[in-house]
């Protein structure tokens, strides 16, 4: 039987560890760092149709819940699933976000599933063809200073912030990057 984890077991002190996923730091996404990150580091990532981000946790635990914090330094949004395993070969799929555009942090409720791997898929990004993620945590850990990104509640603040569904891709808001043609100096984002 699984344990049923409280504290956050998806951590470098549980002896958790990614071990697929790019990121210039190892294990930046278990390393509980939620603020230090920009453009260049402190996040892990994979392209889009191929690859995935995976935790391999210490022992199987008993999960109902994941928080994740999205790469967030701009307006893009993206759009995910994830799956958790025991072997790496039988996947059950817990979260499906593939339809609706997400930002920042987020908090995964389902029902409870024997884990130890779980697998983020990312399935879009609304600038670019990477999936980035800068935080990852199970179960998911309450946190007052925390806001959760879309999609949160019914209610969602999206219509107080009209700036992500604005169509038009204006790089005022990247003052650091020149043109759209200057990627190769920003090979992740």
């Amino acid at each position: 039987m699984s344990a049923v984890p409280n504290e956050n077991v998806a951590t470098i002190a549980a002896c958790s560890s990614v071990i697929e996923g790019v990121s210039r730091s190892r294990n930046a996404l278990l390393n509980g760092d939620t603020r230090n990150y920009d453009w260049d580091s402190g996040y892990t990532c994979h392209q889009l149709g191929s690859g995935a981000i995976v935790i391999q946790l210490a022992q199987p635990y008993s999960i109902g819940s994941l928080r994740l914090l999205l790469w967030d330094c701009d307006e893009r949004s993206y759009s995910y699933y994830i799956e958790v395993s025991t072997n790496q070969q039988e996947w059950t799929k817990v979260v499906d976000r593939t339809k609706v555009p997400c930002r920042s942090w987020q908090t995964l409720k389902f029902d409870k599933q024997p884990a130890s791997f779980i697998r983020i898929v990312g399935t879009h990004n609304s600038a670019n063809e990477v999936f980035h993620c800068v935080h990852f945590e199970c179960p998911a850990q309450s946190d007052a200073e925390v806001k959760e990104g879309s999609p949160g509640q019914e209610s969602s603040s999206t219509s107080q912030n009209p700036r992500p569904v604005r169509p038009s891709r204006t790089h005022s808001l990247l003052p650091s990057l020149p043109s759209s043609s200057s990627t190769s100096s920003q090979p992740h984002l």
